[in-house]
């Protein structure tokens, strides 16, 4: 039988968010949020223009451990399952739907793969209700083709943020594709800045602390060995071919 409502979803996306993360630790169930509306969620910055922007889903990650729980959790929360996606992705990625407001919620477990993946398992409890800065600002790095939304979000973080570098550098040195990404990333971000007029002076601060931060991480034997073959191999998917 289908698990009872308790509640259906609340309109405010914002407010649906902080329902769902914290009715998730009162459970005990591990669910931190990622993406845009977990920047929202952290950094204040996020809230007013230049870097306000509209949120259309909640994305979270869980544990791959906790599937069941999750998706009898949800369900309890006025969320309905796809239940042929998640028959056939739910190791690695849960789908659900907020029928009453016509809104979509993506559970990721263990990893958020987009252009590149990246590891998350050992991660989520290091923070409440989201991921870590660090882990956001890397969610939104490991993407070739950023949108202005990324842009806004990571700089959002960087502005209000207190980012874990060493995290940052650790995940790029292992992975010369990572790092190649994510340098071109940090790169559209400082000339958005600039354009924009967000705070310029301090966004180029933190960037150059970043990329300092990068540089100096010595790099794995397998980030060598990838570098020599460098731009003449595509160095990441792209994410339809994750689905």
């Amino acid at each position: 039988m289908p698990e009872p409502i308790e509640e259906a979803p609340l309109p405010d996306l914002r407010e649906e968010a902080h329902r769902v993360l914290q009715s998730a630790n009162e459970e005990g169930l591990t669910l931190r949020a990622i993406g845009g509306l977990a920047v929202a969620i952290r950094c204040p910055s996020a809230a007013h223009p230049p870097l306000a922007r509209e949120y259309k889903d909640l994305d979270v990650v869980g544990l791959s451990s906790e599937r069941k729980q999750i998706d009898s959790f949800l369900a309890r929360l006025g969320y309905t399952p796809n239940e042929e996606f998640n028959l056939l992705h739910g190791h690695q990625r849960l789908l659900h739907y907020d029928r009453f407001n016509g809104r979509q919620l993506d559970t990721f477990l263990d990893h958020f793969q987009m252009c590149h993946t990246l590891e998350l398992k050992d991660r989520l409890a290091l923070d409440e209700l989201t991921l870590t800065p660090a882990d956001l600002l890397l969610s939104k790095l490991q993407v070739v083709e950023t949108n202005e939304r990324d842009l806004k979000d990571m700089l959002a973080l960087l502005l209000d943020a207190e980012i874990d570098a060493t995290r940052i550098a650790r995940v790029c040195a292992d992975d010369w594709g990572w790092w190649r990404t994510a340098t071109e990333v940090l790169d559209k971000v400082r000339a958005y800045a600039e354009h924009e007029d967000v705070q310029p002076d301090a966004v180029r601060t933190r960037l150059e602390e970043l990329r300092a931060r990068l540089d100096e991480e010595p790099k794995s034997l397998r980030w060598r060995a990838r570098a020599k073959v460098g731009d003449r191999v595509r160095w990441y998917e792209l994410p339809e071919e994750n689905e």
